[in-house]
């Protein structure tokens, strides 16, 4: 009998044990985080703010005492449509339709297990998703460059400065876990299900439509880029689209509008930037990054004593910079990884950065870009790659991403904008 704890440890695959001690230290430190953060910094105001958030008390507030600490904080920004939604449905009036359907589904699909609580719901799929990707790509890399650079992969997709979406009430775990998915699939030649994980991508974002790229490169790559070797299987690819043509239909079906999720997109004043796309939205964000400098260092403290914090306009200025920061470096990044990756996967990653570049608000022009990087995972496996040998990369990697993780987190809790 005592030696039965480590012998049933030691017959866990190794890939579990890697990725279930990083979910855990990650998640768990996250977790005690977050309330020490709430209970000791100035809380925020959410209606108070000049672009004050959708807030319901009634759904976000499942708890009192310890439960709220632990559960109810992780439920900020979009968090609150998500459970609005999984609650109440979709109106074609309220903007609703522009978050889509799979996430809230399985919201409300959960909640009967933890009796009508939508919160814990949320939270559950929210980190079996997480797990579900780390151990995805932990498998995906580990095909291509071994369990060393996977292991490293995934610690830093574990602590990236925005990771902490992926265990709140947001869709970023269950997309990321669909997209990892798909391509791991199609990395293992099974089209068919990396065709039907892209299509439940779409069904969560609509940036899913992007794993179109790289199936297309991985499908002619195992044909040899020849049409006469092609076969019925190439229909699979189809799967992908078609998630958004069930979406529409749905809005069709239901409202008489199947663009009504691409209108309400109006609510956050995005649209495509003209005439250039991602080069217009570049532009954009570097302009306002440089003005967001000029704000900052011309302003002085004793200007800024206000009573909530999204009037210092030193803050504002200063997403400007980081949003840009991390704009670049992504985009970078998923350049520099067609020389060390397979094509498919930068395709991919370059796509996935270009995308939020191609689409700028009027309120933020890169807003949310450090939560929407983090859909280009393969960047992850080229840091991983490069640090393998270059500790210095490694340190750097680990101390900046922890560093703002840390920061991240606690301005999240606390009702102040992040991404």
């Amino acid at each position: 009998m005592p030696g039965r704890g480590p012998r049933l440890l030691r017959d866990i695959p190794d890939s579990w044990r890697q990725v279930g001690l990083i979910f855990l230290i990650t998640r768990g430190a996250l977790f005690l985080l977050a309330p020490l953060a709430y209970l000791t910094l100035p809380k925020i105001d959410p209606g108070a703010q000049d672009f004050p958030p959708f807030v319901s008390h009634q759904l976000t507030d499942a708890f009192s005492g310890a439960g709220h600490y632990l559960f109810d904080i992780w439920v900020r920004w979009d968090s609150v449509w998500y459970l609005l939604i999984a609650g109440f449905g979709y109106s074609p009036t309220d903007n609703s339709t522009a978050f889509f359907p799979l996430y809230p589904l399985l919201i409300a699909v959960a909640r009967p297990l933890f009796l009508g609580n939508g919160v814990l719901a949320g939270l559950f799929i929210s980190l079996a998703a997480c797990l579900g990707a780390f151990y995805l790509f932990y498998r995906f890399v580990e095909i291509d460059f071994g369990d060393s650079v996977a292991r490293r992969a995934v610690l830093y997709l574990a602590i990236f400065p925005t990771s902490f979406f992926l265990q709140s009430i947001y869709s970023e775990s269950l997309f990321l876990f669909l997209t990892i998915g798909c391509l791991y699939a199609a990395r293992r030649q099974d089209f068919l299900i990396a065709g039907l994980c892209g299509a439940l991508a779409v069904l969560t974002r609509s940036a899913g439509l992007l794993l179109v790229i790289p199936l297309v490169i991985m499908y002619f790559q195992k044909r040899g880029w020849s049409w006469r070797r092609t076969r019925w299987d190439l229909l699979f690819l189809l799967l992908v689209p078609m998630g958004l043509g069930a979406w529409m239909l749905y809005l069709y079906i239901r409202f008489g509008d199947p663009w009504l999720f691409s209108s309400a997109q109006d609510n956050w004043l995005r649209g495509f930037a003209l005439p250039f796309g991602p080069l217009e939205g570049l532009r954009q964000g570097v302009k306002a990054a440089w003005n967001g400098m000029g704000t900052i260092l011309a302003a002085g403290d004793r200007e800024f004593y206000l009573p909530v914090a999204d009037r210092d306009p030193r803050l504002w200025a200063t997403y400007d910079i980081l949003n840009l920061g991390f704009a670049l470096s992504f985009l970078a990044l998923a350049i520099a990884s067609f020389w060390r990756l397979p094509k498919a996967y930068a395709a991919y990653a370059l796509a996935a950065v270009l995308l939020p570049l191609s689409f700028p608000s009027a309120y933020v022009p890169l807003l949310s870009m450090p939560r929407f990087v983090l859909a280009a995972f393969p960047v992850f496996m080229l840091l991983a790659l490069w640090s393998e040998r270059r500790r210095w990369i490694d340190l750097t990697v680990i101390v900046i991403s922890l560093v703002f993780l840390g920061l991240f987190t606690a301005k999240f809790v606390t009702w102040t904008w992040v991404a």
